[in-house]
């Protein structure tokens, strides 16, 4: 074989027989922490020297062992700048072709640019195998901090050890860890009490993902929200779409969904999204069936991205602020940082707004 390395290939009595290079991967607490059946977080303090931090009996011991018997090696770069400073941080993002996310990272960037720290830019694509490679990446990188949106309500945050770290979240399933997000159900009160006040009673309820996960909270908030003005819940209001990783595709299986759903017959006055793209494939299902908005339907979105600006009509929306959200979840993080010692986890909830365009009007 003319060009090739006579180390890629070995004679056999029937010709050549080509040999792939094997790569070995490299050992991770990860690694450490399964052959010793220890957390990531205790085996990361121990590793990574962590001083004044006690352990229990012999798990140092146990945890040395496991990293000598699997063939774990100290990336003695990582270890020296561990004692320091980089001054970067990583962001992990679960969408970065989501229209919500720009505006709130360029705030972060912005911020930590001001005080001196770059940022590292991580996609998670919604995956959690994805998101546990990227906090095994700010280990071994060495990163001052993290600014994470969590893929999932269980996203496992152990690996991250030792790294201050803030979640962009207003979900209550992290309560003892630092959170900056919306107060996304007063905001979708704003609007649901805004399309009560415009006479509309039949209001249908857009979601994106599975009602029975993470969007279970805008179910209650709406069911509530009938039962405060003493009405009967709309019955068959309610319209499910699972999101895909990428945003242009979950454009399109919205589409597909109020399609579907305003072919029916028991059609609502009014559909509340949450979130912008929801709305704004429903403004297109509309305008291409020839439904006159808002004079037929008024619908109302949730984000504040910009095609909402700029859609037909433009579309009135929950405004959730998300430079604010990313100026404050830097904020936090660079205090964090500043002060490891007695640190006590935060909640900061952010209000939303309504901004009322031409998509709504009287029912």
């Amino acid at each position: 074989m003319r060009g090739r390395p006579d180390y890629l290939t070995k004679g056999t009595c029937s010709g050549t027989v080509e040999i792939g290079l094997t790569m070995r991967r490299r050992k991770t607490i990860v690694d450490v922490a399964e052959e010793c059946g220890l957390s990531q977080a205790t085996v990361a303090r121990v590793l990574n020297g962590q001083k004044n931090i006690q352990v229990k009996g012999n798990t140092r011991e146990r945890v040395l062992s496991a990293a000598q018997k699997i063939g774990y090696r100290r990336n003695a770069l990582a270890a020296s700048l561990r004692r320091q400073e980089t001054n970067t941080i990583a962001i992990s993002i679960a969408d970065i072709t989501n229209p919500f996310f720009p505006e709130l990272i360029k705030a972060i960037q912005d911020t930590m640019r001001q005080y001196g720290y770059s940022v590292i830019q991580l996609n998670n694509e919604w995956n959690p195998d994805i998101e546990q490679e990227h906090f095994q990446y700010m280990i071994q990188t060495c990163v001052d901090g993290a600014i994470i949106s969590p893929s999932h309500p269980t996203t496992n945050l152990d690996p991250l050890g030792i790294i201050p770290f803030v979640l962009l979240t207003n979900s209550a399933d992290f309560p003892t860890y630092d959170t900056v997000g919306n107060d996304s159900k007063e905001g979708m009160n704003l609007a649901l009490e805004r399309l009560y006040e415009l006479g509309h009673r039949q209001i249908a309820l857009f979601v994106g993902g599975s009602m029975k996960s993470g969007s279970s909270w805008r179910l209650e908030v709406f069911n509530n929200f009938y039962e405060r003005k003493g009405m009967e819940v709309p019955t068959n209001m309610h319209v499910d779409c699972e999101f895909s990783i990428n945003s242009v595709i979950s454009f399109e299986k919205a589409k597909n969904a109020m399609e579907k759903f305003l072919a029916g017959s028991n059609l609502p006055t009014a559909v509340f999204a949450s979130n912008d793209i929801l709305g704004l494939a429903t403004l297109q299902v509309a305008n291409d069936k020839g439904i006159n908005v808002p004079d037929q339907l008024s619908v109302v979105g949730m984000d504040g991205i910009f095609s909402g600006e700029v859609s037909y009509p433009p579309l009135t929306t929950v405004n959730k602020n998300r430079a604010e959200i990313g100026r404050m979840a830097a904020l936090t993080l660079i205090e964090k940082i500043k002060q490891p010692n007695g640190w006590e986890a935060k909640k900061l909830m952010l209000p939303c707004n309504l901004i009322e365009r031409g998509s709504t009007g009287r029912a």
